[in-house]
């Protein structure tokens, strides 16, 4: 009898093979914060009903308390207030903003994590799940929340682009301004697409994002961009998704200025496809990529002002009108042609070291 199981052990595959009994072949050091499942598990040529004593052997051997759960929320909920209590007592934080701090929760730690409003006192002894969530709350990426100013949340996976020169590292910069070349070169069009959806589905419904630049998270291994601070409060006097997210990643005035910006530009106009014209945002969208004249505005250090002014143009004066007026069918190849039109002007980077602008 052969028995191949397959048992994830601190992120890495062990295979074990041979000819003992599930007994003789279990480690108990293998137990520590290991997942353990008998769907990853392959036992060859087994009758049914020695498969179930198999089963149950594994379970008589491994102790309850040593099982960890595939997911936080499938523990019993005083089992997940006793972890979130753990979490705030050790505090090791993840991120911090201008009102809260995001904490780590270590036995979950790519996967939840519990946001702290420093404006509020809150009370680590009276812990409760809450799970009713309003709009703001959803798309903030809340899972429940634990009391005045606690809120359990789902771990988003990234870091923001934007350069902070005052306190980030000269390694920090370096890794950072890789990623934004990244971004440039090998993102795909989908994930332009997919954090323009988010930002403009919640305006749709009254959720606005706070464009600064440390509220978007960019993951280089899955290749998402994510916003992931929406505010019922915050309202800017503009509203343009391609200038926000242009801004956060940090990019203007760079090698990668035109490639970033032809990657926005040509995923709004992709989106056109499929999105009808109710459920633009026109009413508040600001044509403009740049009108406000401030130091930190997007694209105030786009070197070539009418080339960017042509593109902008093309786009909002231009596309957006056809939309009004040509069948879906026509629109489409509108859109592709578009598209060649856009990489056309912008496949040849405008070369402007960082050391000129800083």
């Amino acid at each position: 009898m052969k028995i191949y199981n397959n048992t994830i052990l601190n992120n890495q595959y062990h295979n074990y093979t041979g000819s003992k009994s599930v007994a003789q072949t279990y480690n108990p050091n293998y137990l520590t914060n290991n997942r353990i499942t008998f769907k990853s598990s392959k036992i060859i040529n087994l009758p049914e009903c020695i498969l179930s004593k198999c089963k149950a052997t594994i379970k008589k051997i491994l102790p309850n308390n040593d099982i960890k759960p595939k997911d936080l929320m499938d523990l019993p909920e005083m089992r997940i207030l006793e972890i979130c209590k753990n979490a705030l007592s050790k505090k090791v934080p993840l991120g911090q903003g201008q009102e809260a701090t995001v904490y780590k929760i270590e036995e979950f730690p790519r996967e939840y994590c519990i946001r702290e409003d420093r404006r509020v006192a809150t009370d680590y002894d009276n812990l409760k799940l809450n799970y009713k969530l309003d709009k703001f709350d959803k798309a903030n990426f809340v899972i429940a929340k634990l009391g005045e100013g606690l809120t359990l949340l789902k771990y988003i996976s990234g870091i923001p682009l934007k350069i902070m020169r005052n306190s980030d590292t000269i390694s920090g910069i370096k890794v950072k301004e890789s990623m934004q070349e990244l971004i440039a070169n090998n993102f795909p069009e989908e994930s332009f697409i997919k954090v323009i959806d988010q930002i403009e589905n919640n305006r749709k419904n009254g959720i606005i994002f706070d464009r600064k630049g440390e509220n978007l998270l960019v993951d280089p291994m899955i290749q998402e961009i994510t916003a992931i601070d929406f505010s019922p409060k915050f309202n800017d006097i503009e509203y343009n998704p391609i200038s926000y997210i242009y801004h956060a990643l940090d990019v203007d005035g760079t090698p990668f200025a035109p490639k970033v910006l032809g990657k926005l530009i040509n995923a709004y106009a992709e989106r056109l496809k499929t999105c009808s014209l109710k459920d633009l945002n026109l009413d508040v969208l600001d044509k403009n990529f740049y009108c406000r004249g401030f130091m930190d505005d997007a694209f105030n250090n786009f070197k070539d002002r009418e080339l960017l002014e042509k593109c902008r143009s093309m786009l909002f004066d231009d596309l957006l009108e056809a939309k009004k007026t040509m069948s879906e069918k026509e629109f489409s190849n509108q859109v592709d042609y578009f598209k060649f039109e856009i990489e056309n002007l912008l496949i040849d980077p405008l070369e402007i070291p960082r050391e000129e602008i800083f």
